[in-house]
């Protein structure tokens, strides 16, 4: 155990404050109130005012303690509430080479769910199987299926390491070999050494988002009390932080240095941008209708963490821009994909409004993964080339998930 680890958590009194997109949850999920046309005139304006009132109201409202805590990067104990879950996520971009891992709680169902995702243009690398796994048992919430987690200095230092077989799939994320009792899926011994570090602030979705932003899309939702009640007593939370990332990934096994043989050795150093978070409280993968997430890294040294998501009575949008002046929420945010049926979009424009100057990105996928969540979600994870409009270019990784249960 490391000196500055943090210690779990006792229970705390609920939060009553939105934390982003994720945070309406099964239980909490209110009936779309139906649409009705706005009035013209002055009545219009008072009704769209007292909306925006109401929003600012429920968005503004701030707890006086300093947040996060190095004591809440421990785990967090369950609240009784069904869907509870807690994740610790690490997704680490290179020029070629994205990483993603994530370990999740889930204190109802008696498990941990686990995953490790590897993407480059030529191959993708993920856990056997479905790409996931959901490990039952008690266990520590850091340390999985392989995958280990370890906090150095809570909120300065973490790090990631996994060593175990990963199939290897072509880009589309598609198996190379069928699976079946005769033919096994091809994989590979990989090993992963990476270490996060950070000087900068946490970001906390909803609080740290630009306050009229958020307000503007609150004033524009279909309000009625239940939706009012659902924002006030949400009690999920979650913060991300932005760093470097450091260390090696090793494909192939340490035996075999041939480059003719298919096991051979290939040490890739890696030395790029991370973006960790941490979450906790319900979660529900069919929440939103659809959201998208992306975290880029440009040549012009700034970098990008945007999110969208959609239900049926508003759109959440929010993020931040990181330029050598410091890191700055979005004031907007326009997105538009190249929709593809059961895949992530081929292409996204960004249209990030932040201080310092609008960003205008073009990503292109070039290798993905999807994962099924829980029946009621999908989620494409993909490496993306990012280009903007100043000539800047980039890596980026973005993830894009998509409700497939029917609403009732």
């Amino acid at each position: 155990m490391s000196a500055g680890k943090p210690r779990t958590l006792r229970p705390e009194p609920p939060q009553p404050r939105p934390e982003g997109p994720s945070s309406l949850g099964a239980e909490d999920e209110p009936t779309p109130p139906p649409t009705s046309a706005e009035e013209p005139g002055l009545s219009s304006l008072l009704r769209r005012g007292v909306k925006a009132a109401i929003a600012r109201w429920a968005v503004r409202r701030r707890s006086p303690e300093i947040w996060p805590r190095p004591q809440d990067e421990a785990p967090h104990p369950w609240d009784g509430r069904r869907h509870f879950a807690e994740e610790y996520t690490l997704a680490a971009v290179q020029p070629g080479l994205a990483v993603v891992a994530r370990v999740e709680w889930l204190p109802d169902r008696e498990a941990h769910r686990v995953w490790l995702t590897l993407l480059t243009p030529a191959a993708v690398y993920a856990l056997p199987g479905t790409g996931q796994m959901l490990l039952r048992g008690a266990g520590d919430h850091w340390r999985a299926g392989g995958v280990e987690f370890d906090c150095v200095e809570p909120l300065r230092r973490w790090t990631l390491r996994y060593h175990g077989r990963l199939e290897i799939r072509d880009p589309g994320g598609q198996r190379r070999r069928a699976v079946d009792e005769e033919l096994p899926a091809e994989d590979l011994e990989v090993r992963v050494d990476l270490t996060f570090l950070s000087q900068l602030p946490a970001f906390v979705p909803g609080s740290d988002d630009d306050p009229d932003l958020l307000s503007r899309q609150l004033g524009a939702a279909e309000w009625d009390a239940r939706l009012l009640r659902v924002l006030r007593r949400n009690s999920a939370r979650s913060y991300v932080q932005v760093g470097e990332v450091h260390g090696a990934v090793t494909l192939g096994s340490s035996g075999t240095i041939d480059p003719g043989v298919a096991d051979a050795l290939q040490l890739i150093a890696f030395r790029g941008a991370g973006l960790r978070q941490h979450g906790w409280g319900v979660r529900d993968w069919g929440a939103s209708d659809e959201a998208i997430h992306c975290f880029a890294e440009l040549s012009s040294q700034a970098r990008v963490w945007v999110h969208q998501a959609r239900f049926p009575w508003l759109t959440l949008t929010g993020g931040f821009v990181q330029r050598a002046a410091g890191v700055v929420p979005i004031r907007d945010l326009g997105v538009r994909p190249t929709r593809l049926p059961g895949r992530a979009p081929s292409h996204v424009g960004l249209h990030v409004e932040a201080p310092g100057g609008e960003l205008l990105l073009e990503t292109e996928t070039v290798a993905q993964m999807s994962l099924d969540m829980d029946g009621r979600g999908r989620l494409d994870l993909a490496l993306c080339r990012v280009r903007g409009e100043d000539g800047s270019d980039g890596w980026g990784l973005l993830v894009q998930q998509q409700r497939i249960a029917a609403r009732t």
